[in-house]
């Protein structure tokens, strides 16, 4: 028995040592980019992605030449400034497949006046930069 609660402890403490620190995964980030729990799942290329805004229905997207790698943000209303709290579906695609997440709610946690915005999503630790053209 006691074995059991050691094992159930070591399982819980794996669990929650897997945090992701909005520092380390998107604030330090200067590029337009999606990280999903830690991991890159993007990063612009100027040369090799484009871009897209459609100010009118808040969306924002990125993708590669050979529409391979990219995600679309579709948010309810446009982010503007540090602070704001919007509501947002994301779709992407990672090495394996294409994942769509419905009804996040993201915080602005930066932008500047190259149009860059900071978005988290602190329940599924999505952290995305992307740029209002």
């Amino acid at each position: 028995m006691k074995r059991r609660y050691i094992s159930i402890a070591a399982a819980l403490m794996a669990l929650t040592s897997c945090t992701y620190d909005i520092d380390e995964v998107l604030l330090q980030r200067s590029d337009i980019s999606l990280t999903v729990r830690g991991e890159l799942q993007m990063s612009y290329d100027e040369n090799t992605y484009q871009l897209g805004h459609n100010e009118t229905r808040n969306e924002f997207r990125v993708y590669d030449d050979k529409l391979t790698n990219w995600f679309i943000l579709k948010c309810d209303t446009r982010p503007t400034s540090a602070g704001q709290k919007i509501k947002a579906d994301l779709e992407y695609t990672t090495t394996k497949d294409t994942k769509t997440v419905r009804d996040l709610t993201f915080k602005v946690e930066n932008t500047n006046s190259e149009g860059m915005i900071w978005l988290w999503n602190q329940q599924q630790k999505i952290g995305i930069v992307v740029k209002a053209l």
